[in-house]
């Protein structure tokens, strides 16, 4: 996984290197433990009210895994006053737990050597509280405000707005469980913002097991922008073997399969018998393929065309080889390589071949 890759974050680029078989799930930030008995990071502060409160700090699991584990515990004093210390392994996201009459949680994105205090009163824990001792502060207290409200539309718009404008906060740890809680989230606007901080905590800590988790949660976020259509694939015109000229926004209204190769290339020509199995098994249910090729010599592409039986009509080729216009325009590094676009021209997968093609075309046909 390289820096390079965490940077590409907008249309064509972004998934050369990684399988569209994959689904998107919502991001989340599991902390690390281990087994160090030295505390590093302190939590104090006052419960208004909140005599003999028991405190801990966990770590969330997924629902799956069962109950969070305790890292630390205490109880408040008779002024509501109270100290926690544990031990962090590193940069994570934690829960402090704050349990009385009810229990109350406060997000929090700890990493060693952090000294927080928190004030509230004992009624408002969920809504109200005063942070020091982090740069994430104000972030941490606006969130408690706005969950109380349980409004999944306003946390989101939070989020972005937060992560947008500081995106390697540790905080966001946090955010990022919220920016794209709902379909009208899902744009590449959020989608971009998610990829700047991925970005930002790679470049601090590529190593790290949160920069990992951004980095490949932004890449299931871009396979499955890429799946459903949210891009519209580039247009663009090129020659036929006959000396017309056609462009992809010509074919608008079928799925049609962008299919990059060339007569020279060994890969491609292996490839060709099971392109043409799948257009003779899908041709009469409005898909059609529209190869594009990187040949330089019309003679051998021709010949090509013939002998491996290309039998649909889209034939293109600027006959420039790797100086093809479409080369830069779909961010092309090595063929076979395909898009695969719906009736509206909007990308529904890329670099599907073997397998994962045939596996695509059935989900798309199977009814």
């Amino acid at each position: 996984m390289t820096l390079k890759r965490t940077y590409c974050y907008f249309l064509i680029a972004l998934l050369l290197n990684t399988s569209c078989s994959e689904e998107y799930d919502e991001p989340s930030f599991e902390a690390q433990t281990n087994n160090s008995s030295q505390p590093n990071t302190s939590i104090s502060g006052r419960i208004i009210e909140g005599e003999n409160m028991e405190i801990s700090i966990e770590v969330p699991l997924l629902k799956s895994r069962g109950q969070n584990i305790v890292l630390a515990s205490t109880k408040s004093d008779k002024e509501g006053q109270f100290n926690i210390n544990a031990n962090i392994p590193g940069l994570g996201y934690y829960l402090l737990k704050i349990k009385g009459s009810s229990t109350d949680s406060i997000p929090l994105t700890l990493a060693p050597n952090d000294s927080i205090s928190i004030l509230a009163n004992k009624d408002s824990i969920g809504h109200s509280i005063i942070v020091d001792g982090v740069k994430w502060a104000n972030d941490l207290e606006n969130y408690q405000k706005l969950s109380a409200s349980q409004d999944p539309n306003t946390l989101s718009e939070f989020a972005a707005k937060t992560m947008k404008s500081n995106p390697s906060s540790a905080f966001n740890l946090v955010l990022s469980n919220h920016i794209m809680k709902s379909p009208e989230d899902w744009n590449e606007e959020r989608i971009q913002i998610f990829g700047n901080v991925a970005a930002a905590f790679y470049s601090r800590d590529p190593e790290s097991e949160v920069a990992m988790n951004f980095v490949r949660q932004f890449e299931l976020m871009q396979t499955y922008m890429l799946n459903n259509g949210f891009y519209e694939a580039p247009d663009f015109q090129s020659s036929t073997v006959d000396g017309n000229v056609i462009s992809l926004s010509d074919l608008r209204g079928k799925f049609v399969l962008i299919d990059f190769w060339a007569s020279w290339c060994g890969p491609c020509r292996k490839e060709n018998p099971n392109v043409v199995r799948l257009y003779k098994k899908y041709k009469k249910k409005n898909f059609t393929i529209m190869s594009v090729s990187l040949d330089e010599d019309m003679t051998k592409w021709k010949a090509a065309i013939e002998k491996d039986g290309l039998e649909w009509p889209y034939h293109v080729s600027d006959l420039r080889g790797w100086n093809s216009a479409v080369v830069p325009l779909y961010k092309i590094e090595g063929i076979p390589f395909t898009v695969l676009v719906n009736p509206e021209g909007r990308i529904i997968g890329m670099n599907l071949r073997g397998p994962s093609l045939e596996k695509r075309l059935l989900e798309i046909f199977k009814y």
